[in-house]
């Protein structure tokens, strides 16, 4: 990275801008040279004809050339008569012909003369009538005040958020920003610290009600992304001042608009009623008749099934509500399949389902039966209406649920929303895994409520215990470091590697992955193995990680996206996308980039190849590494995860035993067994509030 620079420059052309203002390159002329110049950065705020005083540094792409890479640009209005001309064709029903009859008229004080009487200047062009004099004024104040609000939050460090803003709050936008700043913590990127600043640049009192109610908004926020349901009144509290930097009133922060306080729990008013409503529906369910008349017998015969794991599948029809957990090794699979050939056998209408694409693919492997994503099975596309729900409901007889540890409150709702209430629903899982990502921890809250036949499946199958995965992940499970050296007549599948040195924990990672995994195992190390971490930003974290992997294992893939890859990289999707069919933790791998259709190619891990725009790539990440929350629902034949005291605030038991039961054939921890002691120790089962197990008892 070179120098800082400032430059004044007109933008000619949007070479390329990603859906979320975040990624723009633009070919500009510097005004003070007459050079081309690309710029790059968050610049979704300008467009063609646009002038910007642009401050950043250059830096040389092995692909593009020299660029500046800005981090701020402030919009100046354009000068002269080509970028007037070109900045007035960005508005509605202004075509060039129309563009130049303004500047003609007006001189160079066009966008004055507009600014003054808008609907006057523009409804006097020949030809415009209402509705088009009126469409292009609305696009007129939508430009201006896209910029207006670059000026206010350029200051902040928030420029690129401004057409967020914008589209979120149209016209009003400016008004919310100075009469509500603390909204902006509903746009991603934002937090109450950012806000704060600024409500408070805008004359907002330290000690006011509205900033106190702000922050109780903003905390129960954060506490259900970190999967709390609630927060006790006294934990708000603390949590309060610790922000506000000053004692903060109780009953205030339970007062704030869109909150609600039930004894001593505060709550978002829609999660209260989430959870009320999961616990009612549950207890009806649970209490209910069975409705699939079904006798599979008192004992397993010769079904090869274990007396428990013949009781699930007794339970799978003698109830509306089962459960079934139990950890690696015990045979869920197999219980599972025999309920799926009970339910075949009563002729009932079965439907497998699970909360990721991978899991639901290995339920349909297992089973032979057809599996889904519950958002699939649900025709449910997040932000808009399931397809069944209230009113319309799945016509299955049995729902059975795999991986149903990694269901939270709002995806339980749906789920009980969208099956018939007759039906007969089977939750599987293990609730020994990390708790799920969002608010509330039902599987969990189920088993401990006791409401509905819960079979508890512990005997560790001859041929699973020759594994020393599954006999690691149960020692941790229950609190000892596992053994390191195998057993009589087990295979050596479990290793861990001391590295206290960080950047030896990286060439240790590295050379396993690339070395070790094709030449010892003939796998490949792209696509059979995922490495895995607690944490993104420290020397052996996520990032890192990612970026000395991509280095080793696809050092001369040709760049793509501006060189935020290169073709043939490992990637994780980010953030659901139903339109594409690629959700939340789905890893692909980059086939090919085409500059000029402005899309990438991408092979998803089931072989399926998507076509993707640019501008729908913002939730690829380099997916070498990943976090172990992400590799919930996924197995692999080979993980490497590190474990070292650096990633200590985020090192648990459940985590680590997570991170174990997502090999299949081979899994290596690398750093420091301290680091693995703390971790084991530290069971970390009270960090989430919910009241959910306590609401199922009435």
């Amino acid at each position: 990275m070179g120098e800082a620079e400032s430059l004044t420059v007109s933008v000619r052309r949007v070479v390329f801008a990603s859906d979320d203002g975040e990624f723009t390159i633009l070919d500009t002329l510097d005004e003070g040279s007459g050079d081309d110049v690309t710029v790059v950065g968050a610049l979704g705020h300008l467009q063609v004809g646009d002038r910007a005083e642009v401050q950043g540094a250059w830096e040389e792409h092995p692909r593009f050339g020299h660029q500046l890479k800005a981090s701020t640009a402030l919009p100046l209005d354009p000068t002269d008569r080509e970028g007037q001309v070109a900045y007035l064709t960005t508005l509605r029903h202004i075509g060039s012909v129309r563009a130049e009859a303004l500047v003609r008229l007006h001189g160079e004080g066009v966008l004055d003369a507009i600014a003054d009487d808008p609907a006057g200047v523009l409804g006097a062009l020949p030809g415009m009538g209402e509705r088009q004099t009126e469409a292009a004024v609305d696009s007129w104040y939508s430009s201006r005040a896209v910029r207006d609000l670059h000026v206010q939050l350029a200051p902040y460090g928030l420029a690129h958020l401004a057409p967020k803003l914008y589209a979120r709050h149209g016209a009003d936008s400016m008004r919310v920003l100075h009469e509500d700043p603390y909204s902006l913590v509903e746009i991603e990127g934002v937090g109450f610290t950012l806000a704060d600043r600024i409500a408070l640049a805008t004359d907002v009192p330290p000690d006011s009600d509205r900033r106190a109610q702000a922050a109780a908004s903003y905390l129960l926020s954060e506490a259900e992304a970190q999967g709390s349901t609630h927060l006790p009144s006294a934990e708000l509290s603390r949590r309060a001042a610790e922000l506000l930097g000053a004692p903060a009133d109780a009953a205030l922060l339970g007062s704030a608009p869109g909150l609600l306080v039930d004894g001593d729990r505060v709550y978002r008013a829609s999660t209260h009623a989430r959870e009320l409503w999961c616990a009612e529906s549950l207890r009806l369910r649970a209490g209910a008749e069975p409705h699939v008349r079904h006798e599979v017998g008192p004992d397993p015969g010769e079904s090869g099934l274990s007396g428990e794991q013949w009781e699930a599948v007794r339970s799978a029809f003698a109830s509306r509500l089962s459960i079934i957990t139990g950890g690696p090794g015990v045979g869920k699979t197999v219980t599972t399949r025999a309920i799926v050939e009970q339910a075949r056998a009563a002729n009932a209408r079965v439907a497998l389902c699970a909360p990721t694409g991978r899991a639901a693919r290995r339920l349909e492997e297992a089973t032979g039966h057809g599996a889904e994503t519950i958002h699939r099975m649900l025709e449910w596309i997040p932000g808009s209406e399931p397809g069944y729900g209230p009113g319309r409901a799945h016509p299955a007889d049995l729902v059975l649920v795999d991986e149903a540890s990694m269901l939270n409150l709002q995806i339980l709702e749906v789920l009980l929303a969208g099956i018939d209430e007759a039906a007969h629903l089977i939750l599987v899982g293990d609730a020994d895994q990390l708790p799920p990502i969002g608010a509330g921890k039902p599987f969990a809250d189920l088993i401990e409520s006791g409401i509905a036949p819960i079979t508890r499946l512990l005997h560790i199958f001859r041929q699973a215990a020759r594994s020393m995965i599954t006999t690691a992940a149960h020692a941790v499970n229950q609190g000892h470091e596992p053994e390191l050296r195998p057993g009589p007549d087990q295979d050596h599948d479990f290793h861990f590697m001391e590295r206290p040195d960080q950047g030896r924990a990286v060439e240790t990672v590295t050379a396993l992955v690339a070395e070790r995994v094709p030449g010892g195992l003939g796998l490949d190390p792209v696509r059979d193995v995922q490495v895995l971490a607690p944490m993104y930003r420290t020397a052996v974290g996520i990032d890192a990680l990612n970026a000395a992997l991509q280095q080793r294992l696809n050092p001369d893939g040709p760049a793509a996206l501006n060189d935020r890859f290169r073709v043939g990289d490992r990637l994780i999707q980010t953030r659901n996308s139903h339109e594409l069919g690629l959700m939340n933790g789905s890893i692909c791998f980059l086939a090919e980039d085409d500059p000029d259709e402005a899309a990438v190619v991408l092979e998803t891990d089931d072989g399926q190849s998507l076509v993707v725009p640019y501008d729908e790539t913002g939730p690829l990440r380099l997916g070498y590494a990943i976090s172990v929350h992400k590799a919930q629902g996924c197995e692999v034949p080979v993980v490497v995860c590190v474990c070292h005291r650096s990633h200590s605030r985020m090192l648990t038991r459940p985590l680590i035993y997570t991170a174990i039961t997502r090999a299949r054939s081979s899994c290596v921890l690398v750093g420091e067994r301290r680091a693995l002691a703390l971790a084991v120790g530290r069971d970390d089962g009270g960090r989430r509030h919910s009241a959910l197990a306590e609401r199922l008892h009435g």
